[in-house]
This record gives C-alpha cells, structure tokens and sequence, in this order.
C-alpha cells in the first residue's frame, strides 16, 4: 500500500516535470517564432501564412500553460499583425485622415476589424490579470490595452492619456511604436491637450526619434489648431488653421475649413461661417455632402440666416 502510493506520487512528480518541460519548450518556441514575425514584419515580408503560424503556436502555448500571461499577449500580438489584412493601418496618412473622426469610423464597418480588435483587448487584459509583475512584452502589452480601450471608446481620450501616456517608447517593439504615437496623437488631438500636442510633435522632431510618425510644419499647425479648438482657445485655433489651409482642397484644407466656420458659429458669427463653407463647397464641385448638413444645423439653430445654397436640393444629391 505505501509502496503504491510512493510510485503515485512519484509518477504525478514525473508527470508535473514533463509538463513544465513541454510548457517551457512551448515558451521557447513562441519566442523564436516571433523575433522571427518581427524581422519579416521590418523587411516587408510578412504574409498571411506566417500570422497564421505564429498564433497557432501561440494558442497552443495558452493551452499547455494556461495562466502564462506572456502566452496570451502573445495571441493578441499576432491578431494586431492581423489588422493590416483588414486594410487597417496605423500610419502618418491614416492618423491625419481620421483626427477628430470617432475611431469607428477609421475601422469601417468590417465585422471581422471589430472582432479583431476585440480579441486582442481582451487577450491582452487576460495577460495583465495573470501577471504578478511586469513580463518581457509588458510595455507592448500596454499598447495593445491602449488600442483595444481606444476601439471600445467606454473610457473619455483624457482618462487614456493618463493610463498610457507614459509608456516607456525605448521598451516597445518596433512594429508597435508607430502605433502608439498614432493612439496617442489621435486620443491627446480628441482631449483637446494643446500641451500634450506640443509634446507629442517635440518627440517626433527628436533625432533619436527614427521610427514612426512624423509631422511635417503644415500639419504641426493643424494638428495645435484641432487641439486649441477642442479646448476652446478659438482665437488660438483659427491662427494655427488658416496657417493649415492651402488652395489644395485636401483633407487638411478641408477640416481647416469647417472647423473655422463652427467657430464663426460659436462666436455668433454664423453668416460669415455659412459664407464660407458655400465658397469651399462650390468651388470643389460640391463633394462634401456634410458641408449643407452643417449649414442647415447652424441656420436651424439661429433662423434668419441665408445660404446660397438649395439645402433640399443638395440633400438629395
């Protein structure tokens, strides 16, 4: 009897030591393959398939190690390489594109992006939760965190810059940093941080400062006139965009444009916005059907104003 239970436990014992070997060997393997992801990632080589590999290797090393944080950062990290499959980008043109948008719309409205971007909130909130202490990708994992908090929209952009706007840049990943520039840009721009702005361009203008987005003194202006404006410094706001404007009808044109004839309005000024947007309108051949939508709200808003325009008539083009 004592004799059987001696080679009970002697067996769990041995049973205990494969198993952590196996989960060990797991580690590893996760680990190698992605350095591995990262370097295609650099080069511009990284294809669907080796995605695919990594987050296999991933979900197993979660499954024969179930509360190793590092296993489900791991499986969030390989569904954010995802996202680019999903035509999501988090680049200079996209994040300049989308400033001031709701960051649904940036996303589309592609089930698969939300669903993605779900899971790796989630797989990186579940790495958090098992971690006793900060693991080797803590600083990426925050990233993660900070873009799923950022899809969610549940907290206000000023709560997100105090979670995460001190994240150490030196301990990230490279194929993260230009992300979290882009979160931190986008949220600090919608908390209308003028200050924080100031900071975020300072860094990119840092020589040390290699990988990731850059601005260039166009879009510095545009981006310190959004971030006076949504901090009610108009007087400040219209300097810094008409210094943004140019005869190119682009985005940044554009935004300029309409966030200087809302401030007309909010100055009691509404007829001099209203003007505006009717020259811009029609001078770009009358593409922008949010332009009459906004006219009308301001006319709505404070009646006797005139357009120009056939409001009914632009409605339905």
């Amino acid at each position: 009897m004592v004799l059987a239970l001696g080679l009970s436990a002697l067996g769990f014992t041995y049973r205990k030591e494969i198993y952590f070997l196996f989960a060990k060997d797991q580690s590893v393997r996760a680990e190698k393959t992605k350095e591995k992801t990262i370097e295609l990632w650099k080069s511009g080589n990284l294809k669907e398939k080796e995605i695919e590999d990594f987050q296999a290797i991933a979900i197993t090393y979660s499954e024969k190690d179930p509360t190793d944080p590092i296993a489900y950062h791991l499986i969030g990290r390989s569904l954010f390489w995802n996202l680019s499959r999903l035509g999501i980008q988090f680049d200079h043109d996209s994040l300049i594109l989308h400033l001031g948008s709701p960051f649904r719309e940036f996303i589309g409205s592609s089930v698969l992006a939300e669903s993605t971007l779900d899971s790796i909130f989630w797989n990186a909130r579940t790495a958090e939760s098992y971690a006793s202490s900060p693991f080797t990708d803590w600083e990426n994992n925050l990233v993660l965190l900070f873009l799923g908090e950022t899809h969610r929209s549940v907290k206000r952009p000023q709560v997100l810059i105090q979670e995460y706007g001190n994240i150490d840049r030196s301990k990230l990943s490279v194929e993260l940093q230009s992300v979290y520039i882009w979160l931190l840009t986008f949220n600090t721009m919608l908390a209308g941080d003028a200050t924080g702005l100031d900071k975020l361009i300072t860094i990119t203008k840092d020589p040390n400062y290699k990988l990731g987005i850059q601005f260039t003194p166009r879009e510095e202006n545009f981006l310190r006139g959004l971030g006076k404006y949504y901090k009610k410094d108009y007087v400040g706001a219209l300097s810094l965009l008409r210094q943004a404007k140019t005869t190119n009808p682009d985005t940044i044109t554009e935004t300029s444009i309409i966030t200087e004839a809302t401030i007309f309005h909010l100055q009691n000024l509404s007829q001099k916005g209203i003007d505006l947007l009717e020259e811009f309108y029609l001078s770009t051949g009358k593409k922008n059907s949010e332009i009459p939508l906004l006219i009308a709200k301001f006319i709505k808003e404070k009646p006797g104003l005139k357009t120009k325009l056939d409001l009914s008539l632009d409605k339905k083009e």
